[in-house]
């Protein structure tokens, strides 16, 4: 039977691991784990890792399967980095949960992507990654970033691998970091998704069939191409069919699918709105914790951030959470909740990336997303 997928989204914003002791704790158990311990060069060295999360334990992902996740696992992803001109090593660590995922799976990815945090001295900036709404910090990190369905065993469910069904995948363009489109996302659609401006791949097994809209970039061609080629590679005997749009013989593609449906215009796909960004101020200066809107669109500015508090920045596609050197621990412990909270009371797509900045930490990415958007 499939996983039990009732995770709560509640349940993943960190904001209860926030006790002095329980900190110590964790660092003390981040310090023992071999996942990220002697020789891994984790904390040490600049790169990218990524964690699997199987029966409880944090098991390293092939460095050959980057990219590739499962619907029905949690991970956690760890990318350390320089700036230039500088020899300090700072982080980004994200926990990622596929919708199949179990809630025990969920719940251990987030402790441990705390407990992470804790190993590097809570300097890294973290961030809450739900499938279909990953970061834009997230996508730039893989040239091409694929969720594919199934999973892992989990302690408390049951899990075994469905029978192959055919699925159709979207080859597209990604916004990343500055706005840029330097790599891909993969995802399974339905086939009212077809329309002119991207690549699809059916997938049916044996048989693949690449179709390129008519408006899809050169980009998306090659990516699309590598991924099947990828394929072909892992299976052994899966062979590959490409199609243009508008090419007499893509009838083909057409009779896999089962039945030619009608393609939408590129321009008719939706594309992500223009958006107000918002910033607001969390404060229990006054004895009981508000939360008030500061500034809005061209208002927002970099100047109106306080040490002595927490201010929860909304761009749309991504809510950050500046932590400020001089908020007290129920400040700081609670931001992430009431990022929560924020979206869930603004009607807002509950699953929006989450990231938690610290104001003595790197923090170029909320710069960047506060000027910007």
């Amino acid at each position: 039977m499939l996983k039990n997928s009732t995770w709560k989204i509640e349940e993943t914003n960190l904001a209860e691991f926030g006790s002095k002791l329980e900190k110590e704790h964790r660092k003390e158990e981040g310090s023992l784990e071999k996942a990220w311990g002697k020789d891994t060069g984790v904390g040490s060295e600049t790169g990218l890792w990524i964690w699997r999360i199987e029966q409880f334990q944090v098991v390293p992902v092939p460095k050959d399967q980057y990219g590739k996740f499962y619907d029905g696992d949690s991970y956690i992803i760890l990318k350390s980095y320089t700036k230039k001109d500088s020899d300090v090593l700072l982080h980004d660590i994200h926990f990622w949960l596929g919708d199949e995922t179990s809630q025990d799976e969920a719940g251990t990815a987030a402790y441990k992507t705390v407990e992470l945090d804790d190993y590097l001295d809570g300097k890294p900036v973290q961030h809450r990654e739900i499938q279909g709404n990953e970061s834009r910090e997230l996508l730039s990190y893989f040239k091409t970033f694929s969720v594919l369905h199934g999973g892992v065993k989990t302690g408390f469910n049951h899990w075994t691998e469905p029978e192959f069904k055919p699925r159709l995948l979207i080859v597209k363009s990604a916004p990343v970091s500055g706005g840029h489109k330097s790599s891909v996302v993969v995802r399974e659609v339905s086939k009212d998704a077809i329309n002119s401006g991207d690549v699809f791949i059916l997938d049916t097994g044996k048989a693949l069939y690449q179709w390129n809209g008519r408006e899809s970039s050169g980009f998306e061609k090659v990516k699309a191409a590598e991924y099947v080629q990828g394929i072909e590679a892992d299976r052994g005997d899966a062979k590959t069919e490409t199609f243009d749009e508008g090419d007499r013989d893509q009838r083909l593609f057409w009779d896999a699918l089962g039945g030619e449906v009608e393609v939408k215009d590129a321009d008719t796909v939706v594309e992500e709105p223009t958006y107000v960004k918002k910033l607001y101020r969390l404060s229990n200066a006054n004895g009981s914790f508000e939360f008030t809107l500061e500034a809005e669109g061209p208002k927002v500015s970099g100047e109106l951030l306080d040490s002595n508090d927490v201010f929860i920045l909304d761009v749309h596609h991504e809510v950050f959470v500046w932590i400020g050197s001089n908020a007290n621990k129920e400040e700081h412990r609670l931001g992430l909740h009431y990022a929560q909270e924020y979206l869930k009371k603004e009607g807002l797509n509950p699953y929006t990336p989450i990231a938690k900045i610290l104001e003595d930490g790197d923090h170029t990415m909320f710069d960047n997303a506060l000027n910007r958007f």
